[in-house]
């Protein structure tokens, strides 16, 4: 049986102190699953923000079990799934 998967755009904080474009959004693909208790994820969000005076765009979403996704933890959720 294939987990059904959901595709969102997230930030990437890990160029934080380079000379690269800060902060970065990355489109990934993951879970549609919680990965703490295996309920569903809830429905991806457009999120806009500013970021030291630029306008970015990302999703978020609310579990309906009440688990938090963080961001750097999707981005490592994502890693791991192609690899």
């Amino acid at each position: 049986m294939t987990t059904p998967t959901m595709t969102v755009r997230v930030i990437d904080h890990s160029r934080w102190g380079t000379s690269a474009p800060y902060p970065a959004i990355r489109t990934v693909t993951i879970a549609a699953v919680c990965p703490q208790c295996g309920g569903p994820r809830g429905e991806a969000q457009h999120h806009r923000f500013n970021a030291d005076g630029e306008w970015l765009s990302c999703d978020r979403w609310k579990n309906p079990c009440g688990h938090v996704d963080m961001y750097d933890a999707v981005l490592v959720e994502a890693r791991r799934a192609v690899e």
